[in-house]
């Protein structure tokens, strides 16, 4: 069946592992790195979710035999490729940062390796999933900002199209701090709590539909539920409602499954190949980023004797750190951690509640400007002399390649 079958899904990037057959690079390794290109406006932060359920992948075959050769009529891929996907057994190597981790721009969140073909089609499948996933887990986590303390309901899951995309969706928003959700299959599967209240009244003049909502600015009880409506105005009207002291239960927040991802886009970049048996800087003509950050890179994260958020620097893998006296900090740590070997997950995937424990002890632990809900200070991320040198010298090389430019 296709809905079994997740590697079927970019059908660009079947195309691209057909050519890498091709050209017989499939079986070389490959490194490809996930981060985000920009911030939507006025965010300071990112809350990554999606990569914690993707872990989820590697306990079942990731292609349907019998939607192989349906696949390969839509697309016209070869048979070599319809062959290798019908017996695909991905050897992947997958280092990530744990649901809830606050991340930035330019900061790598997961590292894919593994054969090139397979390496590149995990690769895309895991961009997706992230990109969705933390649009509403960043979302929801402004609203749990603007709420100042009053408990953000996750009114939007429960009506997202499909079950898997529901549980999706009730996740991401519980990592990003949603307190609970109207989602019964939800808060069964992954110990999200319920809350909801009837919208069906019966009165002496009989049945009707009573929705509370934020748009009359009327006085509610304590303990009544807002809804904040299905709009992408959920913050507006939270931060309004709280200026005119407004008080509420709890805050239903129906618009989360709308977050506009395509604010938030991101690199899904091959930043090393193997030549030789070792690691190498991938040819400049392969790649389609304008302007390409190759080499095998972590990102680690320096802090003050506090506690708080110093700088993220990204380092090459085999690069010594930097000192955390140069940055004013104290300690520093690697924010990714081994998830995958060999295609075999090494843990199983976190609770969505230590996502969320996660998400919200980090946002304490932020300079206070970077977490403003309008005009941010922008975090300070660094790249390391090597990480600089080697991304100049790939920007050189890329403009040499005919039809390029840096």
């Amino acid at each position: 069946m296709p809905h079994r079958s997740p590697l079927l899904l970019d059908g660009r990037a079947l195309l691209d592992a057909d050519r890498l057959l091709a050209a017989k690079l499939a079986d070389r390794r490959a490194s490809f790195e996930l981060s985000f290109r920009a911030a939507p406006p006025h965010t300071g932060f990112l809350v990554v979710s999606g990569l914690e359920s993707s872990l989820e992948l590697f306990g079942r075959p990731l292609v349907d035999p019998a939607a192989v050769a349906a696949a390969q009529s839509l697309v016209g891929f070869s048979d070599a490729l319809a062959q290798r996907l019908a017996h695909l057994v991905p050897a992947i190597d997958l280092d990530a940062v744990p649901d809830g981790t606050i991340a930035f721009p330019g900061a790598p969140i997961a590292t894919v390796e593994g054969p090139f073909l397979e390496a590149s089609l995990l690769a895309s499948l895991l961009r997706a999933a992230a990109r969705r996933a933390t649009a509403i887990a960043t979302r929801t986590a402004r609203l749990h900002q603007a709420a100042a303390g009053d408990p953000v309901i996750d009114g939007s899951s429960a009506h997202a199209p499909g079950s898997e995309a529901s549980m999706r969706v009730a996740r991401a928003a519980y990592v990003g701090g949603a307190s609970a959700t109207t989602n019964v299959i939800a808060a069964m599967a992954l110990g999200v709590p319920f809350r909801a209240s009837p919208g069906l009244v019966l009165g002496p003049t009989g049945p009707s539909l009573e929705t509370t909502s934020v748009d009359g600015w009327g006085a509610l009880d304590t303990d009544d539920l807002a809804d904040l409506g299905a709009g992408d105005d959920e913050e507006a009207m939270l931060i309004e409602a709280k200026r005119r002291g407004r008080r509420a239960g709890g805050w239903i927040a129906r618009g989360l499954d709308d977050a506009e991802a395509r604010a938030l886009p991101m690199r899904c970049e091959l930043v090393a190949l193997e030549q030789g048996g070792a690691w190498a800087i991938p040819p400049a003509d392969l790649g389609d980023e304008a302007a390409p950050r190759p080499g095998r890179k972590m990102v680690v994260r320096y802090t003050d004797n506090a506690g708080r958020l110093v700088a993220d620097v990204v380092h090459l893998m085999a690069e010594r750190m930097r000192s955390p006296q140069d940055l004013g900090a104290t300690t520093l740590a690697p924010l990714s951690r081994p998830r995958v070997r060999q295609g075999r997950a090494l843990e199983r995937p976190e609770a969505p509640s230590l996502g969320r424990d996660r998400s919200i002890a980090a946002r304490a632990t932020l300079p206070e400007a970077v977490t403003y809900l309008r005009a941010p200070a922008t975090y300070r991320v660094e790249e390391s002399a090597a990480v600089v040198a080697q991304r100049e010298a790939a920007a050189r090389a890329r403009a040499t390649v005919p039809g390029r430019k840096a």
